[in-house]
């Protein structure tokens, strides 16, 4: 018998982190603040630190969008290691539905959950509540399931 490995996207418009609950408690495996996803000055990226990133509703979308791509790229990209069994997806209304937009069905199929909750300021560890509902969460699964 062996613990369900379970990776964490916790997304927003300002930052990604990944989690995993393969230890007894979560543990972060990359956190990135939005700024880290675009060369400061790209066209169409998100404004250099100290400068508001506001504009047009259009042009906020358009960033979500950018980020959400970066975002994925990134939750494959550890997907692909082979080391998780699930995933779950947490992020405010908006950048959810981006995230679920982009999401190739390779990873849709192993996505347990989808909560709309912005827990990018939540400490590591007082995360662990807000999980609780998460199917198999902390369970045991016969070897080679």
């Amino acid at each position: 018998m062996k613990k369900l490995r379970t990776l964490f996207l916790i997304a927003s418009e300002d930052g990604f982190r990944l989690l995993k609950s393969h230890d007894p408690d979560l543990t972060e495996i990359t956190q990135k603040p939005v700024e880290e996803a675009f060369d400061v000055g790209e066209a169409g990226g998100p404004a250099a630190p100290g400068q508001e990133r506001g504009g047009s509703a259009n042009k906020i979308d358009e960033e979500r969008a950018r980020f959400a791509r970066h975002i994925v790229a990134a939750l494959g990209t550890e997907w692909a290691t082979g080391n998780h069994d699930q995933i779950v997806l947490s992020a405010g209304p908006k950048m959810l539905g981006q995230l679920r937009d982009l999401l190739p069905k390779a990873l849709h199929a192993h996505i347990v959950i989808e909560m709309h909750k912005d827990l990018m300021k939540v400490p590591v560890h007082d995360l662990g509540s807000h999980f609780k509902d998460v199917p198999d969460f902390g369970e045991t699964v016969a070897e080679g399931a």
